[in-house]
């Protein structure tokens, strides 16, 4: 029981499944938690068979304050081997602001911002006491301008960004590393749950979830603050830094407005 532990949210699918996958061959013990127990139970056995490492599972909702908590306790309990927390959990949605359900839209803040906040502060404390450890918030390159409809979305990441630039400053003199993983578009569930239509899906560009965390461990380790997965994905980021913000503005609302759900017109 004295392995180092990782620890990472949202584990069921996409970027979440391969963290997992990858932290475990870097010999990490493992605590998994989402929603859907059944595909963690799965996960936890792949990891379990190939790698002889420890996978415990926990099926939370983590938009609900008491679910939250439970994570909270078990990171309490494990004091000690906890090295590495991933706050990865969350999703988007891809409307026109206003038309998207104002619950849906709650737990969305909740989920990006709120629940990856407790989380982080209760990590912070616990590895500023012990000088030691690590934490990765996933944001997203959406972090970096405006994203008309997937605005809230794009809004909380830009929160993710932010809050873990200014961490990572605070906890360094701690001897806790702190970094905001960037990806870009990647193979996972993500977009088919945030709504975008199919055919979008299918003809957008994507890095597979294995390269980006590949990408985004390396970066980790060698000491990075922010992690933006591959070339492309840094060109467009500084390609934002170099435009007039209205005009990036009015051009990723040409490119989301072409991933739109048909039930959705500009004019209605």
């Amino acid at each position: 029981m004295s392995e180092k532990l990782a620890v990472v949210t949202g584990a069921s699918s996409g970027i979440g499944w391969e963290l997992a996958r990858q932290l475990a061959k870097r010999g990490y013990d493992l605590l998994l938690v989402a929603r859907r127990a059944d595909r963690l139970q799965a996960l936890g056995s792949e990891i379990s068979s190939a790698t002889g490492k420890r996978a415990d599972v926990l099926a939370l909702d983590l938009t609900r304050p008491a679910e939250r908590r439970v994570l909270i306790s078990n990171l309490e309990d494990c004091g000690e081997r906890v090295a590495l927390v991933v706050n990865n959990a969350g999703f988007g949605l891809v409307s026109p602001t206003w038309r998207s359900p104002l619950e849906r839209v709650l737990d969305l803040i909740e989920l990006n911002v709120t629940a990856l906040t407790e989380i982080s502060y209760a990590a912070a404390r616990m590895m500023s006491r012990k000088r030691s450890g690590g934490l990765v918030n996933v944001a997203s390159t959406a972090a970096f301008q405006a994203v008309p409809y997937m605005n809230v979305y794009g809004a909380t990441k830009a929160y993710v960004l932010s809050f873990t630039e200014g961490l990572a400053e605070e906890l360094d003199p701690y001897g806790v590393r702190v970094m905001a993983l960037c990806p870009g578009p990647t193979e996972s569930e993500f977009q088919a749950t945030a709504g975008v239509k199919p055919e979008a899906i299918r003809t957008r560009v994507a890095m597979t979830a294995e390269e980006c965390v590949q990408i985004g461990l390396e970066d980790f380790d060698s000491g990075k603050r922010i992690s933006i997965t591959g070339w492309g994905n840094k060109l467009q980021v500084f390609g934002t830094w170099l435009a007039p913000r209205d005009l990036v503005t009015k051009a990723v609302s040409r490119v989301m407005q072409r991933r739109l759900d048909p039930q959705f017109t500009i004019d209605d």
